[in-house]
């Protein structure tokens, strides 16, 4: 590969010009000013007296010239884009001379300025290259190429070729270097309709040296590569890779194009992207499944961005991408908004698609999302498995009708008419892939450890913006110690942050753990936990959640993390990768809690007291810092009426409801409570030691010497080359609907956390529902519906908890009540309650210590009658 030059003859083309006889008039000026005795005599008289008006005048002099150097290339840029398209006539018969005109016109007054010009206006391309040369390198290479033998016998392997359609200049091409080598390219081939804009692409490979790259003056739609001319490939299946940069809008047989791609894409490991604008709207289930809810845009942004760039011959129209994502795979997926102005109006929609075959072998992601995931309600009709046409009728597919090469004839129709009776009994036609087993959902395409199982996006979710807990506010070592979870368990447990699931999976490796949050932020901080174990060496890992930031955050997200986050959670770390600039923990909505602790600090003189006992070498000294600096400031009057004692600020800051207030307020005061939290914590154990849970709080950050067990090196080597996190399975729901998904008799434990405690009380002399009841959120009901009935009744839970656990199986909670009221409901349905540890005498329960008990209920028997 060419060594890269700082200045080439292709940089030099997109510099701005100012032509010949503007050079000629710099010259002869320069000229002048050097030689005529006047103009230095002028210049000398002006150095000894006061400036005279030429001080004024010469600005206006020099201005246009400066003028045309800084305007030159803007100026050509508008011009070319939005005053020659409507002076521009085509005399050519057919449909494609008249296309190659039309492009040809448009660039020829641009194509060598077009790179310096697009950088702006055409977002996320380095996005998808980069994301499209990580996945590439996730993938594992078959040994020989099927059916391919060399001279010997031997196995030849698999030739890698990828095809950048509406390539241009080959920007693509040359960027795509920074991050996957061209050399890993057996051939690449840049194809393009447009001279002008493949004279900057030649000039281009030959400025570079590149062997293995390839212009060709093509019909995207119909492309021939000289390897299927020559026989010497078979072109079904041929394609490592197939890239669109921006081109998908501006080719006018998308149907055809997007076919052709189909079939030539190596169905088993190539990889397509594209980036592009978009106006699409909603798109009911296919777009819940595919995680694609935040493309909708208003009806007045999709009516001018339309009309806008349709004035370019660019089309925007919802069905090239539909058609796109009905075609393909989807296995990323982002959608962005343009700011390129910096104005919160102008803010261009645009997507990033990275996707597959359909034809690809989904069976090991279909077996961990029902069997390994025990989700009996893992495969519906509801989106996730056989993808629905977005179109009426399918577009035609026949060889004759796109022109195509007879060796990509599909043969009979890709598609097959299920027949429904609809209202007033009449016949409706529903267009559904042959393939009924093919996924839609890019779960089913992910390329690494399938930790996530599969969710479509509900209206709930867009309730969750970002996470609430940035850590996890309970002690996962007392869980291991006391509950005795060992490496037979099958756990549920609620993810939080995930701190107590790596615990669990880092300290006795259960058989499985089902971790459920019906908020999707709090899964994608596990998956993103779970990814960067694998993917990152520990000096990153510790940077993003031991120092809270990381200055690459970004970069790595997509060259590294991508192949082994989900698409939900890749999409919405892109989007806020902003998280870690600075620091996590101050983010979601328990960072606002630890920024109005600091500022609470600072306000009363104690900041300095705060460094102080994060830094104490023993628990004495600890201890005296805290009661006679800090303590006086969580318990001042002003702390617990504003803060502390605020039922919103508990609700929206520290994640504690009005119901879990009531709980604690049974037993005492607020007051009383912060005393009985608070107080044992100094004299437990020292927090720059131990207790990384306070520490964090205070310090802003863990230190290599209190921190989670995960995020030591030890830990860390032994998650990242050991198995104990196959074992994850996230779920994006209710702990109810989830149980409802569970065999009979499936789990050992069931770890609640607190989450009991926000459910409204239930009259003692109410009776459980029978067992043959239906709850009345199950059939066809909406989440939001489920949600609803969840804040007002915990019978069902309690019933599923029953059926679910096997003989001796333990639900375990904590509470913010020393003798929570449900405790009566557990009793009721036949399981067996004992404390675990209730906190009094001014003793901790656990490092924690934010709760007054810690219950288990277990099952003696079988189910009830």
């Amino acid at each position: 590969m060419a060594t890269k030059t700082t200045t080439t003859a292709i940089d030099r083309e997109h510099r701005p010009r100012i032509g010949k006889m503007g050079s000629l008039v710099l010259i002869g000026a320069g000229t002048t000013v050097l030689t005529s005795k006047t103009i230095q005599m002028k210049m000398e008289e002006l150095a000894n007296h006061p400036p005279s008006s030429l001080k004024y005048f010469l600005p206006f002099l020099l201005l246009p010239l400066l003028l045309w150097t800084r305007l030159a290339l803007p100026l050509r840029f508008a011009y070319n884009c939005f005053v020659k398209p409507f002076f521009a006539r085509s005399k050519h018969v057919t449909e494609q001379d008249a296309h190659k005109a039309k492009l040809e016109s448009f660039y020829s007054g641009q194509a060598d300025l077009y790179d310096s010009t697009r950088s702006a206006l055409l977002k996320g391309r380095e996005n998808m290259l980069q994301l499209l040369a990580a996945h590439l390198k996730a993938q594992t290479e078959p040994l020989v190429r099927k059916g391919s033998l060399g001279p010997n016998g031997d196995g030849v392997g698999q030739k890698k070729i990828w095809v950048d359609l509406g390539g241009g200049t080959g920007w693509n091409i040359e960027k795509m270097d920074e991050y996957l080598p061209l050399s890993y390219f057996d051939a690449i081939y840049l194809i393009d309709l447009c001279e002008p804009l493949l004279e900057v692409a030649r000039a281009r490979i030959k400025a570079r040296g590149w062997k293995n790259v390839h212009v060709l003056c093509q019909d995207a739609s119909n492309f021939v590569l000289p390897e299927w001319e020559s026989g010497e490939l078979d072109p079904r299946g041929s394609l490592r890779a197939v890239t669109m940069s921006y081109s998908l809008s501006m080719i006018p047989p998308f149907y055809q194009l997007l076919d052709r791609c189909d079939q030539v894409l190596d169905p088993q490991r190539g990889l397509m992207g594209v980036v592009d604008f978009y106006t699409s709207r909603d798109g009911g289930n296919k777009e819940r499944a595919i995680g694609t809810a935040s493309k909708r845009v208003s009806w007045f942004a999709k009516w001018f961005w339309e009309c806008w760039f349709s004035l370019d011959g660019v089309n925007l129209n919802a069905s090239r991408r539909d058609y796109l994502e009905y075609k393909m795979g989807t296995i990323k997926v982002y959608n962005g908004r343009n700011n390129f102005l910096d104005s919160w109006f102008i803010q261009i929609p645009y997507y990033v698609f990275i996707g597959c075959s359909r034809r690809r072998d989904a069976s090991t992601t279909l077996q961990s999302f029902t069997q390994e995931a025990g989700n009996q309600k893992g495969l519906n009709n509801a989106g996730l498995l056989t993808p629905v046409s977005p179109f009426p009728t399918p577009p035609l597919s026949s060889p004759e009708a796109f022109n195509m090469m007879e060796t990509l004839d599909l043969g009979p129709s890709a598609y097959k008419a299920d027949i429904m009776r609809g209202n007033n009994d009449q016949i409706v036609m529903q267009q559904t892939l042959v393939d009924a087993g093919a996924p839609l959902s890019p779960f089913h395409y992910h390329l690494k450890k399938a930790w996530r199982v599969p969710y479509l996006e509900e209206k709930v979710h867009e309730q969750f913006r970002t996470h609430i807990y940035g850590w996890t506010w309970e002690d996962p070592a007392v869980d291991v110690k006391k509950l005795n979870i060992n490496k037979d368990d099958h756990i549920l447990a609620i993810t939080s942050a995930g701190d107590n699931v790596l615990h669990y999976a880092l300290a006795a490796s259960p058989a499985r753990i089902h971790a459920v949050d019906m908020n999707p932020c709090q899964g994608h901080i596990l998956e993103l936990k779970l990814a960067a174990i694998q993917a990152l060496d520990y000096n990153d890992f510790w940077l993003m959640f031991g120092e809270g930031r990381h200055p690459e955050f970004k970069k790595l997200l997509t060259t590294k993390l991508s192949p082994y986050l989900s698409s939900h959670a890749y999409a919405y770390w892109l989007a806020h990768n902003t998280q870690f600039s600075r620091n996590f923990y101050f983010r979601g909505y328990s960072g606002w809690a630890l920024r109005l602790a600091q500022i609470a600090f600072f306000l009363s003189g104690v900041s300095k007291d705060v460094k102080k006992i994060c830094k104490a070498n023993t628990i004495a000294e600890q201890d005296a810092i805290w009661k006679k600096k800090i303590r006086p400031v969580f318990l001042g009057k002003w702390m617990v009426k504003l803060f502390l004692g605020n039922p919103m600020f508990n609700w929206h800051a520290l994640g504690v409801p009005q119901n879990q207030m009531n709980c604690f307020l049974q037993d005492g005061t607020v007051e009383d409570y912060i005393k009985a939290t608070l107080d044992p914590i100094p004299k437990l154990t020292t927090l720059k030691d131990d207790n990384y849970f306070f520490l964090l709080c205070l310090n802003g950050r863990y230190t290599r010497s209190s921190c989670p067990s995960f995020l030591k090196p030890e830990g860390f080597r032994a998650l990242k080359n050991g198995k104990a996190t196959n074992s994850i399975k996230s779920h994006t729901d209710t702990i109810l609907n989830v149980l409802r998904g569970l065999p009979d008799g499936s789990l050992t434990k069931i770890i609640v956390m607190d989450s009991m405690d926000w459910f409204d009380p239930i009259d003692p002399s109410t009776p459980l529902p029978s067992t043959s009841t239906i709850a009345p959120d199950t059939l066809d009901s909406t989440p939001e519906a489920s949600l609803e009935h969840l804040r007002s009744e915990l019978d069902y839970e309690i019933i599923e908890m029953l059926r679910v656990l096997a003989i001796g199986g333990q639900a375990i909670w904590r509470s913010a009540a020393k003798r929570p009221w449900y405790i009566q409901r557990f009793e009721l349905a036949g399981f067996r309650v004992s404390s675990i540890d209730i906190r009094e005498n001014g003793q901790a329960i656990d490092r924690v210590n934010m709760y007054a008990s810690f219950w288990k209920a277990e099952k003696v028997t079988g189910m009830r009658g």
